[in-house]
């Protein structure tokens, strides 16, 4: 069973673009949960999915942002809290981050 604070059906209409790492595919879906001004908390996905740091993580996800969409800088340890949150199974393999997206 998932434990992600979103619906599962939001993972349908996520992107994918490559990461730094060679054969990475990076998704991101926005969440409900507001950032500052005008960002959201958005879980990414990698695949394959396996353990990665926190860093490769970051890297990742900021590499493979479609057009449109901006990394807003949160503390370090704000973005591990929120990643921790989505459970103790997905905390090594996904990512919580907040961006602001063009619609």
């Amino acid at each position: 069973m998932l434990r992600y604070p979103i619906a599962l059906s939001i993972l349908l209409a996520a992107c994918a673009p490559v990461g730094r790492e060679p054969g990475v595919a990076v998704r991101h879906f926005a969440s409900t949960e507001p950032f500052g001004r005008g960002g959201r908390w958005h879980i990414f996905l990698f695949e394959p999915a396996a353990p990665r740091s926190l860093e490769t993580r970051m890297a990742l996800a900021q590499d493979g942002l479609e057009r449109g969409c901006r990394w807003l800088n949160a503390p370090r340890d704000e973005i591990e809290a929120r990643t921790r949150a989505q459970g103790d199974r997905y905390a090594a393999t996904v990512l919580a981050a907040p961006l602001i997206c063009e619609t």
